[in-house]
Formats: C-alpha cells, sequence, structure tokens
C-alpha cells in the first residue's frame, strides 16, 4: 500500500507539560496559527581565486517555535512565565470592596474630620463598579469620585475625557452616611466636622457580585521556564493523524492585546532545546486511523 499525499490542515491544540511528571500544565486550543523553523548556518571555506566556496559546514542551528494564539488562559501567565494567581469564590452574592486608603495628602481618610470608611450599599452589590474608586476633595466638605475601571453595567461614564461618576457629594458632619446612587456603595463620614483639603485624594478597590473572582500578579522576574510541548493537528478527511512532541522547550515572556471590533490574538516564541534524555530535538508521529 502506497502512503497516501502528507498533508496539514488546520492546526488543533497545543499542550504544555512538565517535564519531570509529563502532567499537563495547559492546553492552547484557539490558535490561528503554529510553526516550527529550524534554520542551520552554513559556513563556507572561502580563499584563493575560486568561484565559490571550497567547501561547506553546518554552523550554529536556531530552533524556534512560534504560534499566534487568540485565547487568553490562566497558565499562559504563571506555567509559561512568572505571574502568581489567587482565585476567590466567596463573592457570588456580596461583591467585595476595600479599605478607603489616602493616596496625597492626608485630610480625606480620618474617623473625624475626613471618610471614615467606605462600604456596599444594602442590596446593591450587583452595582458595584470593577476596579479603583478614586475620591478627590473639591472643597473643605466635598468630593468628586472617579472610576479606573468599568461599571457593572459596562457602560463606562465619560464626562470631560475623565471617568467621572459623581461630581460634588457633600461629605456631612458627625458620622453620616451618603450613598453612591447607581454605584452600590455607601460613604460614612468621621465623627466630627469635615475639613477636607482641596486636591487630596484617596482611593478604595471594589467588585461587583461574581461567581468567581481570578487576580494575576506579575513580579519582576525574568526567569525562563522549560517545559514539553505538544502540537496536535486535527484528523483529516484521509484519516491521517499527526502530533509533534518537542520534549524541552524554554519559553519566557508573556503577551496580550486588545483589538477593536474583532478577536484579539498575540505571539507566543518558544525555544526547542535538545533533550539528552529522549536523544531528540522533537518526535513527530502520524497514524493512518483504521476508521
Amino acid at each position: 500500500m502506497s502512503d497516501p499525499l502528507k498533508y496539514s490542515f488546520g492546526v488543533k491544540a497545543l499542550i504544555f507539560y512538565n517535564r519531570d511528571t509529563f502532567k499537563p500544565v495547559g492546553a492552547f486550543r484557539v490558535i490561528s496559527s503554529a510553526e516550527f523553523a529550524r534554520e542551520i548556518e552554513q559556513l563556507p571555506l572561502v580563499g584563493g581565486h575560486h568561484n565559490g566556496p571550497w567547501a561547506i559546514e553546518a554552523g550554529e542551528p536556531t530552533n524556534t517555535l512560534t504560534a499566534t494564539l487568540m485565547q487568553f488562559p490562566d497558565f499562559a501567565f504563571t506555567e509559561l512565565d512568572n505571574g502568581v494567581k489567587t482565585v476567590n469564590l466567596g463573592e457570588e452574592t456580596t461583591g467585595a470592596i476595600g479599605t478607603i486608603t489616602a493616596k496625597q495628602g492626608t485630610s480625606l481618610v480620618s474617623g473625624t474630620s475626613g471618610i471614615a470608611s467606605v462600604s456596599i450599599t444594602a442590596t446593591k452589590s450587583a452595582d458595584l463598579p470593577l476596579g479603583k474608586i478614586v475620591v478627590v476633595a473639591a472643597s473643605a466638605n466635598t468630593v468628586d469620585l472617579y472610576l479606573l475601571g468599568d461599571t457593572a453595567s459596562g457602560s463606562l461614564p465619560v464626562t470631560n475625557e475623565l471617568t467621572l461618576i459623581q461630581a460634588g457629594v457633600v461629605i456631612a458632619d458627625t458620622s453620616a452616611t451618603i450613598d453612591v446612587a447607581g454605584y452600590g456603595i455607601t460613604i460614612t463620614s468621621g465623627s466630627g466636622a469635615i475639613a477636607l483639603n482641596e486636591g487630596d485624594t484617596a482611593f478604595f478597590t471594589v467588585r461587583p457580585a461574581n461567581s468567581k473572582t481570578t487576580q494575576i500578579v506579575m513580579p519582576d522576574s525574568s526567569d525562563i521556564k522549560i517545559l514539553g510541548c505538544i502540537l496536535v493537528y486535527p484528523k483529516n478527511s484521509q484519516r491521517q493523524q499527526k502530533i509533534v512532541d518537542f520534549p524541552k522547550v524554554a519559553v519566557a515572556g508573556t503577551s496580550f492585546a486588545a483589538n477593536t471590533r474583532e478577536f484579539a490574538e498575540f505571539e507566543m516564541t518558544a525555544t526547542p532545546l535538545y533533550d539528552e534524555e529522549e536523544s531528540a530535538l522533537f518526535t513527530k508521529t502520524e497514524i493512518i486511523a483504521s476508521n
């Protein structure tokens, strides 16, 4: 039986795995393209009056595995780079609000003459924005509130090119409570007379009610990760199936993107290395399935 025409049509998955345990660490499935390139420098022996080199020897090889990807899974930041992930599943009905913290000046955050605390308005946790609320003292007893993030509805307020959500909010004396309508935030003032210094700023973080919160912090690190990688081709109409196993690849760095009215993609580059245990740079396996 003669071999059928061999060709590649499509790309199915790019699976990364731990080299010590072979346990997968993550798989990309929304892939625009994947390419392995192996270039070997040719070193010519030249000299004298001769129409061409006398001999050619191989120089250093350059191996590159490049993929253009259209999904942004967590493992791309943690396993392929050095991000640290935390997951919170306890905000299904409550949302979350942080402690108000002074940023510039000291008058805004005060249990007596400024803002004593911020809290979630009862039954309004779903209205909380996602991000940071910046509080700016506009006068001795009023503040402006700005949003660094997105609203729960996804309709971002923009006033005079600024994301101002409330202007001139009066911070009344003696432990008054002020509800920021439409945003699920309640401000409680200090116990005495309010005395703010114009221009002082403070902030607090907010998250609306959610089924899951994932945060990834990227530290200042340039470590290179060494993993295994499997390139999976889809089964074609000729019943051909193919995988390519790169037993040792070096990956470092993370990219992400945002495009206008189209799916975002980013490029990931890995360097395949020679694996001495398996005596291979890669192993390509093809079968012709029985059905």
